[in-house]
């Protein structure tokens, strides 16, 4: 075949690819990331349930997570950093709370370029965030970072079980909740755009990789899926937890999709956050 004939066929089939690897690397954080800024409907919850702004500081500038105190009025018994999905706003977990056990204390975390926040989400930042929220909690509630992390524990959703699972291995926090998780942003990006596209994933997400490490300290952990899920499928949650077996328990949630799984199972997550 001659040379020639071969430059003709494969030329525009490389220039499509390669407009599409340049497409997905300049715009593909737009495409996992949606972010939303809070109303004034939201700042007057907080007020009425005696909220309080926690306010740090990342490479990324000011940012803003919600502390929730516990509704008897006490010391929190547990205090549970709370991850949502990529177009929740931590404030949005607010509606879930009086259902939960009224002894524990809530820090309503929001990625970089959410809510109040500055900056452009990725893992990195978002782990950085974590960290320093943590610190800046302990700050306001007059206690050392040390007698704090036995206490807390992480609740995520979606995108924000890798937001969780980073922060529990960071911190090394022994409770986890995680609903619907996937197993890597990669593994997402093939079942969207297809191979070898999904490798240009530039935030790479690994949940199978972090849940090791949190099972491997010692923490318990708990995954909620529901079987109608059809952004993230519960096989991506049976592989994770057959990964662990007997220190990872999996709840299949017949009927459940993944946008109001927890609206429908927020009292057996309740309880389970009692039970950890």
């Amino acid at each position: 075949m001659p040379v020639s004939f071969l430059f003709r066929v494969l030329r525009p089939i490389t220039v499509l690819v390669l407009s599409a690897v340049v497409l997905l690397t300049s715009c593909q954080a737009k495409l996992i990331y949606y972010p939303r800024s809070y109303h004034e409907g939201y700042r007057k919850v907080l007020a009425k349930r005696s909220g309080a702004r926690i306010e740090y500081t990342t490479g990324q500038g000011q940012q803003v997570a919600h502390y929730m105190p516990p509704m008897n009025g006490k010391k929190p018994t547990k205090v549970w950093l709370c991850y949502g999905g990529n177009n929740y706003l931590g404030l949005d977990w607010m509606q879930y709370l009086t259902a939960w056990d009224p002894s524990f204390g809530y820090l309503l975390m929001d990625y970089p370029g959410y809510g109040d926040c500055q900056g452009i989400p990725n893992p990195g930042r978002i782990r950085d965030s974590s960290r320093e929220a943590v610190q800046a909690l302990a700050r306001h509630l007059n206690e050392t970072p040390e007698l704090l992390l036995p206490r807390m524990g992480v609740l995520c959703h979606s995108i924000g079980c890798a937001a969780g699972l980073m922060a529990a291995d960071d911190l090394n926090i022994r409770r986890v909740i995680l609903i619907a998780p996937f197993t890597t942003l990669t593994e997402m990006g093939k079942r969207f755009i297809g191979w070898p596209l999904c490798y240009v994933n530039m935030h790479r997400f690994n949940n199978r990789r972090h849940l090791a490490h949190v099972v491997d300290k010692g923490a318990k952990v708990v995954i909620f899926h529901g079987t109608a899920d059809q952004v993230i499928p519960i096989s991506m949650s049976r592989e994770l937890a057959a990964a662990h077996p007997g220190r990872v328990t999996l709840h299949e949630k017949e009927g459940e999709d993944h946008n109001y799984i927890l609206n429908n199972i927020g009292v057996e997550v309740g309880d389970t956050m009692s039970s950890l």
